[in-house]
C-alpha cells in the first residue's frame, strides 16, 4: 500500500542549475511580472517561486527575504529606466537645433516610445498609476523624474533660444510640459498599443513644433 502510494505520488520538479546572475535575473523578471499584473502586494517569496517555476528555497538562495527582493527589483528597474531615458536624450542637443529642431524633438520622442515598447513591464511601473506602490518605489520614481525634468528644462531653454521664441515663453514650463506629454504618450502606448502607435505622437509633435518654428515659406 505504501509502495503504491510512493510510486503514484507526483515527483517534485527541481530547478536546473544555472549561473547565479541568470537565476537572479529570472527571479526579478518574475517579481516584475507579478507587480504589473497583480500589484506589489502580490510579490511574495512563494509567488515569485511559482511564477519563475522554481522551488521557494531557490528564491531564498538568492534573496534573504521579500524586502531584499523588492529592493533589488527597485534598484534594477530604476537604474535601467533612467539609463534608457538618458540614452534617448541627445548630449549635444544644442548643436542640432539650427538644422531642424522639430525633427530633433520628434526623434527623441520616437526613441523614447521605442524604449517603452521594448520594456513594457518596466515602464508600466514607471508611468502607470499603482495604488499599492510602496513608499520607497514612489520615492525612486520621483527621484528619477526630477533628474529627467532637470535635463528637459536645459534642453527647452536651448531650444527656445535657438528658435527665437518670445521672452514670456518659460523654459521651465516648457520642460515640465514636455515631460508630462512624454509620460502621457507612454501611458497611452502601454494601455492601448493598437490604437496609440508612436507614429501618431511623432506626427503630432512635429506639427506642434511647426507652429512655433516658422518655416522658410511662411
Amino acid at each position: 500500500m505504501r509502495t503504491e502510494a510512493r510510486t503514484t505520488r507526483k515527483r517534485r520538479t527541481y530547478a536546473a542549475r544555472i549561473p547565479a546572475s541568470q537565476r537572479r535575473t529570472e527571479l526579478l523578471d518574475a517579481a516584475l511580472h507579478l507587480v504589473v499584473t497583480q500589484g506589489h502586494s502580490a510579490v511574495t517569496m512563494n509567488a515569485v517561486a511559482e511564477e519563475a517555476g522554481v522551488t521557494k528555497p531557490v528564491v531564498y538562495g538568492v534573496f534573504v527575504n521579500r524586502a531584499d527582493l523588492l529592493r533589488a527589483l527597485l534598484r534594477r528597474e530604476q537604474d535601467q529606466a533612467l539609463e534608457q531615458i538618458l540614452t534617448v536624450l541627445p548630449e549635444r542637443f544644442e548643436d542640432r537645433l539650427g538644422d531642424d529642431p522639430g525633427a530633433v524633438v520628434a526623434d527623441v520622442l520616437a526613441k523614447f516610445l521605442d524604449a517603452v515598447r521594448a520594456k513594457p513591464e518596466r515602464w508600466h511601473c514607471v508611468v502607470m498609476p499603482m495604488a499599492d506602490m510602496p513608499p520607497e518605489f514612489h520615492a525612486a520614481r520621483e527621484h528619477a523624474r526630477t533628474q529627467v525634468l532637470a535635463r528637459a528644462e536645459e534642453l527647452a531653454a536651448a531650444f527656445l533660444s535657438a528658435v527665437g521664441s518670445p521672452a514670456g515663453l518659460d523654459a521651465d514650463i516648457v520642460g515640465n510640459t514636455v515631460v508630462t506629454l512624454f509620460e502621457m504618450a507612454a501611458r497611452l502606448v502601454l494601455g492601448d498599443p493598437a490604437r496609440f502607435r508612436p507614429e501618431r505622437f511623432v506626427t503630432a509633435i512635429q506639427a506642434a513644433i511647426g507652429l512655433m518654428h516658422p518655416g522658410e515659406d511662411q
